[in-house]
């Protein structure tokens, strides 16, 4: 009886009277509950989409192994898209809005500021790998770059200076009587290695008169690199008379180039050189030399294109060059207008003898 007086009085205030929030959960569909399955799928689709940037970059980074600068760019790129969406939609970016509709919004985008076509389908490429990152961990369940056009790969001629060009940078750091450039430059000049792997050599990287060993190359790779027997001698020679005499001792660990400057706050500040060091030097000796616009990278096509001129084998350029594939290597042999004008010489004693006394 007790019992039966209790129920009804609960049937009588049911409709009038709400228990608290927190006795009885709110009602929640099944997809956003906490687990296996949907759910965890739908909770990580609410996700930041720059949170699951950071950590791909980490994975590229770490897990990967890939160089420092090249998650830059893939982290640059990504932020991007980021930023973009979130000037579209006002709001932050989501995992959601890694669809086609979105992504080809974003590439309509950049080509409305006339980017390059190889500037675009890097960037998309660099969406792609993302993608396929996010696919693999079961965030996504389809790559909506795959559904995507793929702007064409334009393999254009690369800028190259001619020998004399790259004679002159030498013998104008000559002039100037400074050791650390020409030793600079005569590596740049007889191996073609990029700004980045001259920038970071050590002493213990030279290697009698054959040249370097165990570079740290493009990608994390390491490389020999023959140099010839002169340029080493005058490196071994840069080391006893210059480098010891700044440093004091020198170890296999020393840096071999080092840039030092001036600051009226701090005093002298001298530090191992970067690629970006390299640059500017490039860009100040070639304003002396009447090519301002010289860069690093354009020694290493003119490097390129003078080996195959001379050894006619791709392959050794490839290797050379440090390529892990031999088709990036082709682009030194397209034809460019000096060699095609070449091309039609023989015609020249043919044609001179039919124009013979013509307009005389």
């Amino acid at each position: 009886m007790v019992a039966d007086g209790v129920a009804n009085r609960v049937c009588e205030i049911e409709p009038t009277v709400s228990l608290d929030g927190w006795v009885i959960p709110p009602h929640t569909l099944d997809g956003r509950r906490r687990g296996c399955g949907p759910g965890r799928r739908t909770e990580a689709m609410t996700q930041r989409l720059v949170e699951l940037v950071e950590q791909f970059c980490q994975y590229q980074l770490k897990q990967r192994g890939k160089a420092p600068r090249g998650v830059k760019a893939y982290r640059w790129t990504l932020e991007h898209f980021c930023k973009f969406v979130q000037a579209r939609e006002h709001r932050l970016a989501r995992i959601t809005d890694m669809t086609v509709m979105m992504i080809q919004a974003w590439m309509d985008d950049m080509a409305g500021v006339d980017l390059s076509i190889n500037t675009l389908r890097c960037r998309q490429a660099s969406v792609s790998s993302f993608c396929n990152w996010l696919v693999k961990r079961q965030v996504l369940p389809t790559n909506p770059v795959a559904q995507m056009d793929r702007p064409p790969h334009q393999r254009v001629p690369p800028a190259v200076p001619g020998p004399d060009v790259m004679d002159a940078l030498v013998r104008a750091a000559k002039e100037r009587g400074r050791p650390r450039d020409v030793a600079i430059f005569l590596l740049l000049r007889y191996t073609g290695m990029r700004r980045e792997a001259v920038a970071t050599l050590r002493v213990g990287h030279l290697d009698g008169d054959w040249g370097l060993r165990g570079v740290l190359n493009k990608g994390q790779k390491i490389q020999d690199i023959p140099v010839p027997g002169v340029v080493m001698r005058f490196l071994y020679m840069y080391v006893e008379r210059v480098l010891m005499a700044e440093c004091g001792s020198v170890t296999p660990e020393t840096p071999l180039f080092w840039s030092s400057w001036g600051r009226k706050a701090v005093g002298k500040i001298r530090e191992p050189m970067t690629g970006k060091n390299i640059w500017r030097l490039c860009k100040v000796y070639g304003a002396r030399i009447g090519y301002p616009a010289l860069k690093p990278h354009d020694l290493r096509h003119g490097v390129a294109m003078e080996v195959l001129a001379q050894r006619n084998n791709l392959e050794e350029v490839r290797a050379l060059l440090g390529h892990a594939r031999i088709d990036t290597t082709q682009i030194y042999t397209m034809i460019r207008p000096p060699q095609l004008k070449q091309a039609v010489t023989f015609y020249e004693e043919r044609a001179l003898k039919m124009l013979a006394g013509w307009g005389q």
